[in-house]
């Protein structure tokens, strides 16, 4: 073997050792950007999804805040309602039930009004509280206690005001007087 030879094969494990080492160095890399690149997608994926959870949540604030108002709106038509005398009029005179008629086509345009304002409601999901027996402080707002021979203590005796739910939740409680 000649002196170049020696020093060929001398070099060669060492250059060996070199690219290899190398090698090992870049798939150490390419596993850390491989695996920086999975978590990239990921917190990609959970900020997309937090992301949605978020605008349903400011989409269901704004309708709720909403349809808040509209239900004052309802009650105040509950309230007109209460108070207006029955419309069926006995007159005897033309002019008497002539204004009788005016009085019953009024009412029957308002109660349509009515009706719509109850027809949006249900299409966005708002229910009126049902459960008015017995008082649930999650339902409820208990504005006085009252005696009453008729009910068992923390049975509800009158609802002052109808109350609401928004698909599922509570919009706004019902208040309430509740026996003692």
């Amino acid at each position: 073997m000649n002196e170049n030879e020696k020093n060929q094969t001398a070099t060669q494990p060492e250059e060996t050792n070199d690219l290899s080492k190398q090698l090992a160095e870049c798939q150490s890399q390419a596993n850390e950007w491989k695996d920086r690149a999975l978590r990239t997608a990921a917190d990609y994926e959970n900020f997309k999804k937090r992301s949605e959870k978020e605008r349903l949540l400011w989409i269901s604030s704004a309708q709720s805040a909403v349809l808040l108002d509209l239900i004052s709106i309802v009650d105040d038509f509950d309230r007109a309602f209460s108070s207006l005398p029955s419309l069926h009029l006995s007159g005897s005179s033309d002019s008497a039930s002539s204004g009788g008629q005016a009085r019953d086509q009024s009412r029957a345009g308002f109660e349509l009004i009515y009706k719509s304002l109850q027809k949006i409601l249900e299409k966005y999901g708002i229910q009126e509280i049902k459960d008015l027996s017995h008082f649930d402080p999650t339902k409820h707002e208990a504005i006085m206690q009252v005696e009453s021979a008729d009910h068992k203590p923390g049975d509800i005796v009158q609802v002052l005001q109808k109350g609401y739910l928004f698909k599922g939740e509570v919009l706004r409680p019902a208040k309430v007087s509740v026996a003692k």
